[in-house]
């Protein structure tokens, strides 16, 4: 925020201070401010249960300085309220039967914490909703269970509302609308890879990235309808991003395509390809002025290739393939950036913001059947069950608090780098620094600012000098002081209630490490089994529907394939981050991550394959090359390397690129001379030349990773550290 347009009074302290305070400061401030009043207003009006207000601030922050908004502060209410009634029926339903109360709660409560799981956006909505059915039991009492349900949802309501308030009045951070700036960027990104798509191929590669980070970034922008600036719908978001994700795709291949052979060279085959050249860069840049400027653009025509046939016949049947394929490319890129422009000038147009919308579904909310969510899910569950015994068998001090925050904090824990290892020592100096407190301190404290104080200065140290994920394990330390009104002193009590909060701790450490191994270096080794057994799916799945041999069972498989490969992929790049190569002699953790960053081309293009073989598999063109050349030999390589094979053991058949290109080009040099060209519509044939072309390159992306592949000992990883 600029200086003229801060309040007064903000300004003033802001010149007075000499320096503007970071985000990082600002959030801590807040938070802090929020816990002392979950704990100082419930005190002064003579509620019960202040601390269920304060847990519940910590749960709200873990998430981290996110914008905060009356929507989203509703959403929260409303998951606390439906966690409240689903515990209070199964109370109702069992008053008697503990058992069959607590095999249902902790089925609903697990459902719930996979639903945070699986979700991409603000998790706390789920985690809320299972906490609060947790919290609305009263330890197995009977007497006044409703009435103490009701107040602790009421604590917890009254904790959202406080986080969220002051979320909103003090430094608020708004949710801007930044579909059009990440646009920009994106478009800047677009146009810097189609003008250095024949550059170094690391220097693609990075673009390539980039592209994909940036994104990921539209599909998840904020939008805000409601902001004073240029804003957009929803769905005219998700119109935006289908084009911006086609020119991606287009513009990898077209770098792909553009080698050696053909860069500098295209004005030789095609007559008019300095036009094309000269008006797609024309619109990359005057699309990123459009949003900058809000200059209104000038569209050109519609292009097509103007071929020279002389100079075509010279070339291989594979090059005319790719050239065909990659003017194909030129031509669509032209269009979508038309497109794209059409859409900005009604943006930036004085009348209302209207232009037809591409017919694209949103994307999903939630990453369904996640394999690893769905283990999470089951550890949870077996944690509920282990502290609910031991709560049954000792009945620790805390009660079914004990219960409630292990399941609950399982979500931060389990397949996550998030080493419970470490929480355990940040719970002791928690514990170390509470003990302190509660001696030296707390006796001494007799007003309600002191206490405010207190707990102020306590929570900045949790949020400011600590990651705010894991600053929840040192706050937590607050707990066993037992602050309340009035206050009773008793140092067995703390202790007790020390020792159980550090069960639950190493409950969760236990099952950090069974019944699934978290090692880094063997979830990497999962990931690239995963990765290339998804990707053997999908491309077999593409073949299996051109022959019309697709089944349900492949169907499922497939889409599961499509929706979980990419995600495989960034795992695999964040285990490979995670391992200590100081174990491993042979084995260097660049090489690990270069190797990722080329399986995610990979991915993406095997990604875009599989589309393009469903987009034609009504081609008669197509099906006749593949009736030709039974097998699938992409994905039976890919399964292999799924079992496990090592590059050496493979086929050298399959690991000399000048080969198989040479038998490719034989294949299409048998196949098109025995072919009747009338037969064929020229939009047949195009698509032909287009899947050639596209095949090619992820036969290019996989001798990349082959080559990488060679280079890594992957089996130095198997071995135990110890």
């Amino acid at each position: 925020m600029a200086a003229e347009s801060k309040p007064p009074l903000l300004r003033g302290i802001s010149d007075w201070l000499l320096f503007s305070l970071s985000d990082k400061l600002k959030f801590s401030i807040k938070v802090s401010l929020a816990m002392a009043l979950a704990y100082l207003i419930p005190m002064s009006q003579g509620w019960t249960q202040p601390q269920t207000a304060a847990i519940t601030v910590m749960l709200i922050a873990v998430a981290g300085p996110v914008s905060e908004s009356i929507s989203k502060g509703l959403r929260r209410v409303i998951g606390t309220v439906i966690g409240a009634i689903i515990g209070m029926l199964l109370i109702g339903f069992f008053p008697q039967d503990r058992e069959w109360y607590l095999l249902f709660l902790s089925i609903f409560v697990t459902f719930f914490l996979y639903l945070a799981r699986a979700y991409k956006g603000d998790m706390t909505v789920f985690m809320l909703t299972s906490v609060t059915m947790m919290m609305v039991f009263k330890n197995g009492e009977i007497d006044d269970v409703f009435i103490y349900g009701i107040d602790r949802t009421f604590m917890t309501i009254f904790g959202i509302a406080i986080f969220t308030f002051i979320g909103i009045f003090i430094w608020p951070v708004k949710s801007k609308d930044d579909t059009l700036n990440i646009s920009e960027k994106l478009l800047s990104i677009q146009s810097d890879l189609y003008q250095h798509r024949d550059d170094t191929e690391e220097k693609c590669k990075d673009l390539y990235r980039k592209l994909q980070e940036q994104e990921k970034l539209l599909e998840t922008s904020v939008i805000d309808s409601g902001a004073d600036e240029l804003s957009l719908s929803i769905e005219q978001r998700n119109s935006i991003l289908h084009n911006a994700k086609h020119i991606n795709e287009l513009l990898m291949v077209l770098s792909y395509n553009d080698e050696a052979r053909f860069a500098n060279k295209y004005t030789k085959y095609i007559k008019n390809f300095d036009m094309a050249n000269e008006e797609i860069s024309e619109l990359f840049s005057a699309l990123q002025h459009s949003i900058k400027e809000g200059k209104e653009i000038d569209i050109p025509s519609v292009w097509k290739a103007s071929y020279n046939a002389e100079a075509i016949k010279e070339l291989s049947h594979l090059d005319r393939a790719v050239l065909a394929a990659t003017m194909i490319d030129i031509e669509k890129i032209h269009k979508e950036l038309r497109d794209l422009a059409e859409k900005f000038n009604a943006i930036i147009s004085p009348y209302p913001t209207h232009f037809k919308l591409t017919d694209v579904a949103n994307p999903s909310s939630f990453n369904w059947f996640d394999v690893e969510d769905m283990k999470g899910t089951l550890i949870s569950f077996i944690i509920f069950w282990v502290t609910t015994i031991f709560w049954i068998i000792v009945n620790p001090p805390a009660g079914f608090l004990i219960v409630t925050l292990a399941t609950a904090l399982s979500v931060l824990t389990t397949f996550s780098p998030l080493k419970p290892s470490l929480l355990i020592i940040i719970f002791s100096f928690s514990f170390l620094f509470a003990t302190v407190m509660y001696i030296l301190v707390l006796p001494n404290i007799y007003y309600g600012w002191e206490l405010g104080l207190f707990i102020f200065v306590y929570s900045f140290i949790g949020f400011y000098f600590i990651n705010p994920k894991i600053s929840i394990f040192f706050l937590l330390g607050m707990a066993v002081l037992g602050l309340n009104n009035p206050m009773y002193y008793n140092f067995n009590l703390f202790l007790l209630i020390l020792f159980v909060f550090y069960l639950f701790l190493f409950v969760l450490l236990l099952f950090y490490y069974i019944p699934f191994s978290t090692k880094p270096e063997y979830l990497f080794l999962t990931m690239k089994k995963r990765f290339f057994t998804l990707s053997s799916k999908l491309l077999q799945r593409g073949y299996n529907i051109n022959r019309h041999k697709g089944t349900f069972i492949g169907e499922v498989n497939s889409k599961y394939s499509y929706i979980h490969l990419m995600n495989t992929v960034k795992k695999m790049q964040l285990w490979a981050s995670k391992i200590d190569t100081s174990y491993f002699d042979t084995i260097d953790q660049k090489q690990l991550l270069s190797f990722t960053k080329e399986c995610e081309t990979l991915a993406y293009l095997s990604q875009m394959m599989y589309r393009r073989d469903i987009q034609v598999i009504d081609n008669p063109l197509i099906k006749a090359f593949i009736a030709e050349n039974n097998g699938e030999p992409l994905a039976d390589l890919l399964t292999q390397y799924a079992d496990g094979k090592a590059v050496r053991d493979i086929d050298p058949l399959w690991r000399d690129e000048k080969q198989i290109i040479e038998t490719i080009e034989k294949k299409l040099k048998y196949f098109l001379s025995s072919m009747k060209p009338d037969q064929y519509s020229e939009k047949e044939i195009i698509e032909f030349y287009e899947n050639i072309s596209l095949r090619r390159n992820v036969w290019l992306s996989l001798f990349s990773c082959q080559k990488m592949m060679e280079e890594l000992d992957f089996k130095v990883l198997q071995r135990s550290r110890f």
